[in-house]
């Protein structure tokens, strides 16, 4: 049995709505920010990160949208990802990747200022450049989407599970919703979604 490694509100939030989506049997292992069950962690995942998956087959898969990618495939009665060869493939992937390499990155400069720089000093500097960034790429999203009901226009993916994640971690939420009205909508439509509204619940995660 697949086993999540997670922590409520981390990126492993929206590993549990794929595995909720795809009706995956699935242990799930919360994991504390410190102390004795944090350092039995790093055995395995040595960097201390969440979310990380453990295959039927004892391999480990760490990084969100590398596991989202994978069970999407795994389990195409989902409906999760499109095939190799549909049209919509191509924008599929770039979404996913654009949300992992960027939105999520400045989200953690956000939270996480101490991480980027070995001078305290910067860490204000970092943060107010997060922000500028998020807005930028929240724009860039939301002009794309427009008025489609999902970023691939009317078909439902993981990887709107995934902006929407990214979109619930943001420092004003409701600054993003006000520049733009499209995504408080389609916020909500993937949240409202039965298997994603348990996850984001039991994570704390903003219900609209």
């Amino acid at each position: 049995m697949i086993t999540l490694y997670a922590r409520a509100g981390s990126g492993s939030a929206v590993v549990e709505a794929v595995l909720e989506e795809c009706n995956i049997a699935h242990n799930r292992v919360e994991i504390p920010r410190h102390g004795a069950d944090f350092e039995a962690y790093l055995m395995v995942n040595p960097r201390g990160e969440v979310p990380s998956l453990r295959l039927s087959d004892h391999s480990l898969m760490t990084e969100s949208a590398a596991m989202v990618i994978y069970l999407s495939d795994l389990y195409p009665q989902s409906k999760l990802a499109p095939p190799i060869a549909a049209p919509e493939r191509p924008q599929y992937l770039r979404w996913m990747l654009y949300f992992a390499s960027s939105v999520y990155l400045a989200n953690l400069r956000f939270y996480y200022p101490a991480r980027h720089s070995i001078d305290p000093a910067a860490e204000v500097g970092i943060k107010a450049k997060s922000i500028v960034d998020l807005d930028r790429d929240f724009t860039i999203f939301a002009n794309a989407l427009g008025q489609s009901s999902y970023i691939l226009g009317e078909i439902f993916s993981a990887v709107d599970i995934y902006a929407a994640m990214l979109v619930s971690w943001a420092p004003d939420i409701e600054a993003i919703f006000a520049r733009h009205p499209n995504m408080r909508a389609y916020y909500a439509r993937v949240t409202t979604r039965p298997s994603v509204a348990i996850v984001w619940a039991a994570n704390g995660l903003p219900l609209l």
